[in-house]
């Protein structure tokens, strides 16, 4: 993750924790973090080698997500991956995981960067991927449930990013948001 993002999360998640124990209970919201470790599952066996980092949290003011995936093919480096946050749990299938989660009720012509979780990354001469997100609106436990790394970039028109590569799983419980 670049020095800059990750100090970024770090002084964000860290104001926002204190922030919740500095404030009383009914003023802000508590401070939630869920890791998940991955992949559930991988489609290409390309990057069967790839393993996934996700860290989900909210905190006052919104929603921030990370994702480090480590150990990518040589072939990998220096190439750009699109990665979402999924609706659907991993499957045995790639289109098990559903569309990309959506921010309910965005005004019309809101772009779609700005109502989804898009998690882009270009892979490293270390072979590892590190991308960063906030957002500033809560996500559904209920409505999302995996990030998915894509084959290609994200088009900022479209929103594909090609093939699935592989799922996380994120252990939300069905309660909450």
């Amino acid at each position: 993750m670049p020095r800059l993002k990750r100090t970024a999360l770090v002084a964000a998640l860290a104001g926002a924790a204190a922030l919740a124990t500095a404030a009383p209970a009914t003023a802000v919201p508590a401070l939630w973090i869920v890791d998940a470790y991955g992949p559930t599952y991988t489609y290409d066996a390309a990057y069967r080698m790839v393993r996934t980092h996700v860290r989900f949290a909210e905190a006052p003011g919104g929603t921030w997500v990370a994702l480090i995936a480590t150990g990518f093919p040589a072939h990998a480096v220096g190439r750009r991956f699109g990665a979402h946050v999924h609706v659907n749990p991993c499957g045995p299938r790639p289109e098990d995981a559903g569309g990309h989660y959506q921010v309910p009720g965005a005004p019309p012509g809101t772009p779609l960067a700005a109502r989804e979780i898009w998690l882009d990354f270009t892979v490293g001469r270390d072979r590892v991927g590190r991308a960063v997100a906030a957002r500033p609106w809560y996500v559904s436990r209920a409505t999302s449930r995996s990030v998915v790394i894509h084959e290609h970039r994200t088009d900022p028109v479209t929103g594909d990013a090609g093939g699935r590569l592989n799922c996380t799983t994120i252990p939300f419980t069905a309660t909450g948001r």
